[in-house]
C-alpha cells in the first residue's frame, strides 16, 4: 500500500472499531472500580512504582487505555445518547444541542441504511454527536413518515456551513441525504485528509502519545474481533474434548470472508452477505469511498472530491454582483416612480429620455409621462432594499429566489406578470436550499388536489418508443454483425419490413433504420406546473391570486424570514388587479 494511503485507511480502520472498543473500555472500568482508575493515572503520570516492568525487554507496559490522553473518551461515555423517532422527541433534544454547538461548532455525523439486492435503500439513521458526547440518533424514516417535513431547526443545523460535519465519507453521506430526503448538508470535512496532512508516524521518535495511539488501534481490533463474535473473554484452546468450541469455531465463523477486500455500498453485492440475506446496517468506517479494488486485486484510495455526484451547492452559483442597486427613477414633476439597478437607470440617460438628477442616490427624472405612478408613498417598490438573506441576514453568498416557482409564474397571465419582482428575493445557499425543500413538500400537496403528479409519464414531453429502439438496434446489427447466424438476420430483416411496411430492404433503407430517432412526442404531455395554473384558471383571476398568495405564505411559515424588505406582502398587487381588471377577467394563460 503506498505510504501516503496507510495513514487514511489506518484511521479509517480505527473510526470503524471505535464505538467497540469504548465499549470494552466502559466495561473494563467497571470492573476496575475508582481505586483502580486512580491508580492507572498515577502510573500514566510518571508515578509508576520502581521495578514494574512489562515482560518483554524489560520496558514499561503500557495500559491498554491512558486516561490522562482520552480524557474526551471518559466525557462521551457519560453524555446522553438520544434516539429521535418522533417530532417531540427532537423538539426536546435540539435546545441541547443548539447549545453545544454554541460552544463549539462540530458535529462527529456519520449514515446507516440497508442494502438489499445491491439496492441501497434511504437512510435508516443519522448519528450526530457534539464535542461533548452528546448523541442524537435520528430516525429519519420515522421522523418524515405520514409526509411530515424534516424539522426547520434540524434543517437549520446540516446546512449550516459554520457548524462542521465531521467524519469518514461523510461527504458521500451529506450526499446520500441530499438524494434520499432533500436535506442539505454544508460545512462537512471528512477525517482522512486531516490524517493525509497529519504526517507525524514519519518523525524520528513516537510521542507517547502515538505510541498508545497505535498500541490502542490493534489492541481494540483484537477485542472487537472477539466481541463481534460474541466471546466474552478469550475462546478455549486447549486439546480436550472441548477444542472445537475454541479457535475452529472461531475460524468457522469467518469462512469466506478471509483475504476478501471490503466492498463500499455502492458495490453490486453491499448489503447482502452470501446467503442472500440482508446484513448489519453497520459498516466500517472505511466503505463506500476508501478502498478501490480493481481486478488486478490491488488497492488504491479514492479522493472523495473526484466523485460525480455533486453535494448541496450544485446549481446554486452566488451572485457575484449587488441584486438592488437602489437607484431612483422619478417622474417630470419630481414624484419618485420606483428604485432600479444601475444599470436600467443608465438606460434613460443613454437613450435620452431622462436626466440625472444626483449622484448618491443615483437618481434619473424622465422625460416623459410613465404609463403608472406609485399609489402612494409607501409603495413596494420604492422602498430601499438591502443586499441580505432575507431569513438569516448573511451578507455574502446570495442568490435569488422565486418564491413563486417559475414552472407556475411562467403560464400566469400576462396581466400578473407584470411587475412580480416582488415575489423575487435574495437568500444565502444554505436557506435557498432549505426553501426547496419545504417547496417540495407543497408541490407535493399541490400534485395530490389537482392530479397533477410530478416526474410522471404525463409530465415528460419525449417518450421513448420500444419498437423504434429495436429496429434501429436489428439496423445496426446487420450493419456491423457480418457473422450473425442466417435465422437472426431473417428474423431482424422482417422486424425491418413490418415497420417501413415494404416487402424488401434496401441499403438505403437500412442506414435510415440504423438511424432512427427512437424519442417520439408524448400527445399526452402535460407538465405539472401548466396543469395546476390551468385548474386553478377555471376560478377566474381571484383563484388565481389564491395559489400566489398560498407560495407567499407558504415561505412565510416555513423559512420566518426576518429581513424581509418594507411593505412585502402576501397579497401583494392583489387589490390593484381587482380593481383594474375585475374578477371577470378572462384569463389566457402563457
Amino acid at each position: 500500500m503506498p505510504r501516503q494511503a496507510a495513514v487514511p485507511v489506518a484511521l479509517a480502520a480505527l473510526l470503524g472499531i471505535a464505538a467497540g472498543g469504548l465499549v470494552l473500555w466502559k466495561a473494563a472500568q467497571r470492573r476496575r472500580g475508582r481505586a483502580r482508575s486512580g491508580s492507572l493515572r498515577e502510573e500514566a503520570a510518571g508515578e509508576r512504582p520502581e521495578g514494574k516492568a512489562s515482560e518483554a525487554g524489560g520496558r514499561e507496559a503500557l495500559p491498554l487505555f491512558a486516561p490522562p490522553t482520552l480524557s474526551w473518551v471518559e466525557r462521551s461515555l457519560g453524555a446522553d445518547i438520544v434516539v429521535v423517532s418522533e417530532r417531540q422527541e427532537w423538539d426536546r433534544v435540539q435546545p441541547l444541542l443548539k447549545k453545544e454547538l454554541e460552544k463549539w461548532p462540530v458535529l462527529g455525523m456519520d449514515c446507516e441504511w440497508v442494502s438489499v439486492e445491491g439496492k441501497a435503500n434511504p437512510v435508516s439513521l443519522l448519528q450526530m454527536a457534539s464535542a461533548s458526547g452528546l448523541c442524537v440518533l435520528v430516525r429519519l424514516p420515522r421522523l418524515v413518515a405520514s409526509g411530515q417535513p424534516v424539522p426547520k431547526t434540524l434543517l437549520d443545523i446540516m446546512a449550516d456551513d459554520a457548524v462542521l460535519k465531521v467524519g469518514v465519507g461523510c461527504w458521500e453521506d451529506a450526499c446520500k441525504l441530499l438524494q434520499d430526503y432533500s436535506l442539505p448538508v454544508k460545512g462537512s470535512v471528512d477525517l482522512r485528509y486531516l490524517a493525509m496532512r497529519q504526517r507525524n508516524w514519519e518523525a524520528e521518535e513516537l510521542t507517547q502519545d502515538q505510541v498508545l495511539y497505535a498500541a490502542r488501534d490493534a489492541q481494540v481490533s483484537v477485542a472487537l474481533f472477539l466481541h463481534l463474535l460474541g466471546f466474552a473473554c478469550l475462546p478455549a484452546t486447549s486439546k480436550g474434548e472441548n477444542s472445537v468450541s475454541g479457535w475452529e469455531k472461531v475460524l468457522s465463523k469467518c469462512q469466506g470472508l478471509v483475504d476478501i477486500p471490503f466492498k463500499g455500498r455502492k458495490s453490486g453485492s453491499t448489503g447482502e452477505d452470501r446467503s442472500g440475506e440482508a446484513r448489519s446496517p453497520h459498516k466500517g468506517k472505511n466503505r463506500r469511498s476508501v478502498v478501490n479494488v480493481h481486478s488486478s486485486g490491488s488497492q488504491q484510495v479514492r479522493d472523495p472530491r473526484r466523485q460525480k455526484r455533486k453535494p448541496l451547492g450544485v446549481g446554486y452559483s452566488a451572485r457575484k454582483s449587488p441584486l438592488y442597486d437602489n437607484c431612483f427613477l422619478h417622474a417630470p414633476d419630481g414624484q419618485p416612480l420606483c428604485t432600479c439597478d444601475r444599470k436600467k437607470a443608465q438606460w434613460y440617460l443613454d437613450k435620452g429620455i431622462g436626466d440625472l438628477v444626483s449622484t448618491d442616490p443615483f437618481v434619473v427624472k424622465l422625460r416623459f409621462e410613465p404609463s403608472g405612478r406609485p399609489e402612494s408613498d409607501v409603495d413596494y417598490y420604492l422602498m430601499v432594499k438591502e443586499n441580505l438573506c432575507v431569513v438569516c441576514g448573511k451578507r455574502e453568498s446570495y442568490i435569488r429566489k422565486n418564491i413563486v416557482p417559475h414552472e407556475y409564474r411562467r403560464h400566469f397571465p400576462i396581466q400578473m406578470k407584470d411587475h412580480n419582482s416582488h415575489d423575487v428575493l435574495l437568500l444565502c445557499t444554505s436557506c435557498h436550499a432549505i426553501s426547496n425543500y419545504y417547496d417540495n413538500h407543497l408541490k407535493q400537496q399541490l400534485a395530490e388536489e389537482f392530479g397533477a403528479p410530478i416526474g410522471s409519464e404525463e409530465g415528460v414531453r419525449l417518450l421513448e418508443d420500444p419498437l423504434r429502439r429495436q429496429v434501429r438496434s436489428g439496423a445496426r446489427a446487420l450493419l456491423n454483425a457480418d457473422s450473425l447466424p442466417d435465422p437472426r438476420k431473417a428474423e431482424l430483416l422482417q422486424g425491418i419490413k413490418d415497420f417501413f411496411n415494404v416487402e424488401a430492404v434496401t441499403p438505403e433503407m437500412l442506414q435510415e433504420a440504423a438511424g432512427l430517432e427512437t424519442r417520439i412526442c408524448n400527445e399526452s404531455y402535460m407538465p405539472h406546473g401548466l396543469k395546476v395554473v390551468q385548474c386553478c384558471a377555471k376560478g377566474g383571476l381571484r383563484s388565481l391570486m389564491q395559489l400566489e398568495r398560498r407560495w407567499r405564505q407558504h415561505f412565510l411559515d416555513s423559512m420566518q424570514p426576518k429581513h424581509l424588505p418594507e411593505q412585502w406582502s402576501v397579497d401583494h398587487n392583489h387589490t390593484k388587479l381587482i380593481r383594474k381588471y375585475g374578477e371577470d377577467l378572462q384569463i389566457q394563460l402563457s
